[in-house]
């Protein structure tokens, strides 16, 4: 079992790469990981 800010790491890395596949740019990446790391604690 994952601990739960390892849990919240991985989805927002999930949600950057996402973004980058889907076109965006790596700022918005980071910006997106950065916001989802922050909901997440």
């Amino acid at each position: 079992m994952l601990p739960v800010a390892e849990i919240y790491t991985v989805a927002a890395a999930g949600y950057s790469l996402i973004w980058l596949l889907c076109g965006g740019g790596f700022f918005g990446a980071v910006v997106i990981f950065v916001v989802a790391k922050m909901l997440g604690r």
